[in-house]
């Protein structure tokens, strides 16, 4: 078996087994301190990934920060198996929604750049469910399109094929993302993407914040930020309930920064969730109700 492959595959059991395990295990063993690191007290700065907490709450433990980190950094993999930085591309058919429910939207997906002629498998996984591996094998056309057979002649330069495409149905409330990985059946390739249908977000002068939902019922959430001064230090300001915090972050060389929050404060069962990113011009501020008073109601400034 090519190394290659064996690396995907022991990539993806651990990905798997990690987003298992973490249904199970979520605070307890907490992240020791590394001396060498000037910490705040109420923050930790890792590989991709800081935290935040408020003042009452504990850190969380080794497998959900290896979780939340492991999210954080997800649509961003390089290198094998994906050495040219391949991306998924989601393409909206339609949705429907009801007000105070969940929406249904339906997908169909673009691979640009993966290899024709060559078997793919598809998985896909959300917050609350354990990770599904289609049981098709999939290919792509010469525009990309993902179908579920080889695409004849006639379809080469297609960008729709409705009944030989592969179609995502999400269901989702807002700020919830649904990740998956496109991967080639013999190892030699793995697109992993994180697909968000309804973004909490707001922009400014090119400046963007958003909240994602980190684990079920918005216990964890990610603060990212995007569109900042690459390497670059920024300020963060998260408020809950009374509780606020201010963090400085600095952003990787696409000026994007990453910090988990635990929106839910000692003696509150829901609340708002603030977060605002300063930059050298801008200053975008998020909003997302949490709780379960809340939860279908979040929205952006």
């Amino acid at each position: 078996m090519p190394l290659t492959s064996l690396r995907l595959r022991l990539f993806v059991c651990i990905s798997l087994c990690g987003l298992f395990f973490f249904n199970f295990y979520s605070f307890g063993q907490f992240i020791k301190r590394n001396s060498k690191q000037n910490y705040k007290e109420n923050s930790k700065r890792w590989d991709v990934l800081s935290y935040s907490t408020f003042k009452g709450q504990l850190p969380p433990s080794k497998v959900l920060f290896a979780l939340l980190e492991r999210q954080a950094g997800w649509d961003a993999e390089k290198g094998e198996p994906n050495p040219l930085g391949l991306s998924l591309r989601f393409v909206k058919i339609d949705q429907q929604s009801k007000a105070g429910e969940r929406v249904t939207a339906r997908y169909r997906i673009f691979a640009e750049g993966a290899p024709e002629n060559k078997i793919f498998s598809f998985t896909s996984w959300t917050l609350s469910n354990s990770p599904t591996l289609d049981a098709h094998d999939f290919y792509v056309n010469g525009q990309g399109l993902v179908m579920l057979h080889k695409p004849t002649p006639e379809q080469e330069l297609i960008v729709e094929a409705p009944g030989d495409e592969l179609v995502v149905t999400t269901v989702t409330r807002s700020a919830e993302p649904i990740r998956f990985l496109f991967a080639r059946r013999d190892g030699e390739l793995g697109l992993y993407a994180t697909l968000i249908p309804h973004p909490v977000m707001a922009e400014e002068q090119g400046c963007r914040v958003e909240v994602r939902i980190a684990q079920p019922d918005a216990t964890a959430v990610l603060i990212v930020a995007d569109g900042f001064p690459a390497k670059d230090k920024m300020t963060l300001v998260i408020e809950s309930g009374e509780e606020a915090v201010s963090e400085v972050l600095t952003t990787n060389a696409d000026g994007r920064a990453v910090m988990a929050v635990f929106p839910f404060v000692p003696g509150k069962t829901h609340g708002v969730l603030k977060a605002s990113a300063q930059g050298p011009n801008c200053l975008p501020q998020v909003v997302f109700p949490w709780g379960e008073e809340t939860h279908l109601e979040q929205k952006t400034k």
